[in-house]
């Protein structure tokens, strides 16, 4: 934690000699679990796909529906069709279930921050074997902060993480972390960096990710993306390819979004 601490100084305080706040957020990246400041507009539905592999070692797989529930309120039902826990027998399957609520407190605009708060539930319904099926219900709550200086932007994530243990009344806690920053390369074509990491106080275990990618806007509506995410210690994974894409539907329920808001 100390270290982390001491990269987050440096970098926040290097903020002083940034331009002023200006343009508009470049998105953010999609190799950790960094949950982004933005939200779906009012009535309006995006679909999200993402897909991590270990090789050799697991893979999986995740789909998402964001929905737009009124200024700054957004909703996700996401499912995971495919995980693999390795080469073994019975683990493969259909992953866990997940349920998100977000709230943005602050949209970025006029020069301002862009902030978001996130609460999470993994439900536990993995049919991926006793490789992936655990049986306890996880809760995640987690906040980022942003702000865009032009053609690139900064982020910072803190995530808390409160796993169950299956077949115990007891649950593990996580610490998480990221420092993100995005550069629009031109437009349609934005490259990403980050560090982060994850921090398990029972264990005593932290683990230390490096990572860079892109993201491709293949029209007004899909962007694609990929990266790839390295372990900087020994507790960490060594490496991690990430695929992704993000569709915006665009206005699906107008009249709902009238009659709430």
């Amino acid at each position: 934690m100390l270290k982390f601490a001491l990269y987050a100084t440096i970098l926040f305080a290097s903020c002083a000699y940034l331009p002023a706040g200006r343009g508009e957020y470049v998105g953010t990246p999609y190799i950790s679990r960094t949950v982004g400041t933005g939200v779906v507009g009012a009535g309006e539905l995006e679909v999200e796909g993402l897909a991590d592999v270990d090789p050799g070692e697991k893979a999986k797989s995740v789909l998402k529906i964001n929905a737009g529930l009124g200024p700054g309120f957004e909703f996700a039902l996401g499912f995971a069709p495919y995980y693999s826990a390795g080469t073994g027998t019975d683990s493969h399957g259909v992953g866990d279930v997940t349920v998100t609520a977000k709230y943005q407190y602050a949209d970025g605009t006029q020069g301002r921050p862009a902030g978001i708060v996130e609460v999470e539930a993994v439900l536990p319904t993995s049919h991926a074997g006793p490789a992936g099926r655990k049986g306890e219900t996880d809760f995640i709550m987690a906040t980022s902060l942003g702000q865009s200086f032009g053609a690139y932007s900064l982020i910072g994530t803190y995530e808390l993480a409160l796993l169950g243990e299956d077949h115990l009344d007891s649950v593990v806690v996580e610490h998480g972390a990221v420092l993100a920053a995005s550069f629009l390369v031109q437009p349609g074509l934005r490259a990403f960096t980050e560090a982060s990491m994850v921090y398990e106080p029972r264990a005593a275990i932290t683990q230390w990710y490096g990572g860079a990618g892109g993201g491709y806007q293949w029209s007004d509506s899909l962007e694609l993306q990929g990266a790839v995410q390295f372990g900087l210690n020994d507790d960490a994974a060594a490496y991690l390819l990430v695929f992704g894409f993000s569709y915006a539907m665009g206005p699906v329920f107008p009249i709902a979004r009238g009659a709430m808001w």
